[in-house]
């Protein structure tokens, strides 16, 4: 199916999701081993300490991060409708990843640890009356940052730029992709509402963490990954890619126009040049106007006269 007639939509994500359920599966179960590895370790530390820190938790974000990005990578070929191909392309998608992902989880820490502190402050001192509008400001940054991620992290994982330009891009995709990014934000809320439902349903915390283990070892991350870049990637391929394919291919074909203006020979080219100027003919297997073809001629001439009167 051409990528401009793609038809976008729930029929077309559940479609994907449902077609690759033994794969999502798994590769969600090679994600969730290295968090269960670092939670474990976590808990032991907090069970010799006496007491759970939640900053200290949360430094499991940054440490996953470089697994996030083979999920990422497999989100992305879902939505591209490539096979996936579990184990093989999860350490894909880390090897080629995993250095941007890890800083970029270690800014996501920081940034959320910021606003944590700034909420809590905001929370003591909410009699005062500016506090209002460093809330909101501080909300809109909050979400600011959390649309550029979603546009972030799927150019990183679907194509090649610097990280300068991924980072221009995901500016840029805020407000180009704000539909998508509003879509996501309300789907994975109400994935949050769905999941903590169901979660206190139960009075028993076994219970609760036993649900919650098998949820999240069966598809939640997996799934969450796949929203994010599955909405995302609709405005990244229209507004990014695409252009960026469209530039490389001219790169490409100026590179063999070149290379054959070092090849062609002047007989080559004095066939090719009788016939309308703004006509296109086949050099070399390169489509190049007629007057093009005129101009190549007669600079080889003139190379070919400087080299006859030396």
């Amino acid at each position: 199916m051409a990528q401009g007639k793609r038809k976008y939509g729930l029929t077309d994500f559940l479609t994907s999701y449902m077609e690759n359920i033994g794969k999502i599966t798994l590769a969600n179960l090679f994600y969730c081993i290295p968090l269960v590895i670092f939670l474990g370790v976590a808990m032991l530390i907090f069970k010799f300490m006496g007491e759970m820190n939640p900053f200290a938790l949360s430094v499991i974000i940054p440490l996953m991060s470089p697994f996030l990005s083979g999920l990422m990578y497999i989100s992305r070929k879902l939505t591209v409708k490539k096979a996936v191909q579990p184990y093989k392309d999860f350490i894909r998608g880390i090897k080629e990843n995993w250095k941007f992902f890890t800083v970029n989880g270690i800014i996501s820490y920081i940034v959320a640890l910021g606003l944590y502190i700034a909420f809590a402050f905001f929370r003591e001192n909410l009699d005062k009356p500016y506090i209002i509008l460093f809330i909101v400001l501080s909300a809109l940054m909050g979400l600011f940052f959390l649309f550029m991620e979603f546009s972030l992290v799927t150019m990183a994982v679907s194509v090649e730029l610097k990280v300068s330009e991924l980072l221009k891009n995901s500016v840029m995709l805020v407000a180009g992709g704000i539909l998508q990014h509003l879509k996501t934000l309300v789907t994975l809320l109400f994935i949050i509402a769905v999941v903590t439902s169901v979660l206190l349903m139960s009075n028993n915390w076994i219970i609760f963490f036993i649900v919650l283990g098998v949820i999240t070892v069966l598809f939640l991350p997996v799934l969450v990954s796949y929203i994010c870049v599955y909405n995302a990637y609709q405005t990244v391929d229209k507004i990014v890619i695409q252009p960026y394919a469209e530039e490389r291919k001219k790169a490409q074909m100026k590179k063999e126009i070149a290379e054959n203006e070092k090849s062609v020979t002047i007989e080559e080219l004095e066939m090719l040049s009788k016939g309308d100027k703004e006509e296109y003919v086949s050099l070399r297997g390169s489509m190049v106007k007629r007057n093009t073809v005129i101009k190549m001629l007669e600079t080889k001439k003139k190379m070919q006269n400087d080299i006859d009167d030396i």
